[in-house]
């Protein structure tokens, strides 16, 4: 049986494919399989994988056809052989002995789980290091179930306990669990660390940061949300809470936590409206007059559903500009948010943020 199990998963990602899948097999631990799911790419992405698995037999190609990260993700680990896991973004950046940090530190200290920090890397839309700012935690030693569930919320907040790749799992607790991603839109990788949790007794915060995780000031995340994304952040939301009133630990800093989590999503989404062509002046005047009308009144709607307006009056949002847009937002007053946002958007793009 090989040590870790490497799965990555891949949509047309030609452009990173190479740095990758070098940086992969340059690292200081070799014994390991990577398991590459081509999730029906339609540029060269495929091929080149063919390639490097023609000249590494630890390469595995598995193709099938679109259905999302999330589906990838699974079929790569119906399809691992490892004692571990390790999940990575074929876009990021790895330090060359992260397998060999993290296989240490669970095998050494006989534990179910080992989280890392990692360093976020903000790119402009040339690929070039506009910023970087490194999640570097504290050492921590949760030695039973109740004390890691004790300490979800803690984790959260120090920005380690939701993502995927600055962590190692155990693949027999994934597999007898059959712990599997599904379908959210957003908060996939949330709710399967959730889950995860919820089966493991033994879990160490290694002060270590391994991964360099990309972020792309030209797409940054909120551009893909949809029409119906009240029920996306709805759904992660009710999934999350019902699991911390199933483990006893829905305390008054965790509902604070989940609300200001949910606020933040909401704000996003805000953003997604204020960048569209009508605000950025774009479109005639007419068609600005229409559209204002029109989403301001989404707004409106959004403002006046009982799940937004009570997580509104929970959360404890950081920052001047965040206070004062919820309270703009408890206020119902359109026309500040749009202003706010409008403004926020446009400090980032002179400022490259």
């Amino acid at each position: 049986m090989v040590k870790i199990s490497i799965i990555v998963p891949i949509y047309n990602g030609e452009k990173y494919i190479k740095e990758c899948l070098e940086m992969i097999m340059d690292q200081t631990f070799k014994d390991f399989e990577l398991i590459i799911i081509d999730d029906g790419s339609t540029d060269n992405s495929k091929e080149m994988c063919k390639e490097y698995a023609k000249i590494d037999s630890r390469i595995k190609l598995i193709s099938k056809e679109n259905g999302g990260t999330w589906a990838a993700r699974n079929r790569g680990i119906d399809e691992s052989i490892g004692k571990y896991i390790i999940f990575l973004d074929c876009d990021d950046w790895y330090e060359n002995n992260l397998f060999e940090k993290m296989y240490e530190n669970i095998k050494n200290n006989d534990v179910d789980l080992v989280i890392s920090g990692q360093t976020n890397v903000f790119v402009d839309k040339n690929g070039q290091i506009i910023k970087k700012t490194t999640v570097l935690p504290k050492k921590h030693n949760f030695k039973t179930k109740d004390e890691i569930l004790s300490n979800y919320i803690f984790l959260r907040e120090e920005e380690i306990g939701d993502t995927l790749w600055n962590k190692i799992y155990k693949a027999e607790i994934i597999k007898k669990y059959n712990l599997k991603f599904e379908d959210y839109k957003r908060g996939e990788d949330t709710i399967f660390n959730a889950n995860y949790y919820q089966h493991i007794d033994k879990c160490i915060v290694i002060s270590e940061a391994l991964y360099n995780y990309r972020i792309e000031n030209a797409n940054p995340v909120w551009l893909k949300y949809c029409d119906n994304y009240l029920d996306i952040v709805r759904s992660e939301n009710d999934t999350i809470v019902g699991k911390l009133k199933e483990w006893g630990k829905y305390s008054k800093d965790a509902r604070e936590y989940q609300a200001t989590h949910f606020t933040y999503r909401i704000i996003e989404y805000f953003y997604k409206i204020t960048s569209s062509k009508s605000f950025l002046n774009l479109e005639s005047k007419i068609e600005q007059k229409s559209t204002l009308k029109s989403k301001s009144q989404g707004i409106l709607n959004l403002l006046d559903n009982e799940e937004v307006r009570k997580n509104l009056d929970d959360s404890k949002v950081i920052g001047k500009f965040h206070k004062l847009l919820v309270k703009s937002m408890k206020s119902r007053n359109v026309e500040l948010i749009l202003f706010l946002v409008k403004s926020k958007l446009v400090y980032n793009n002179i400022k490259g943020l």
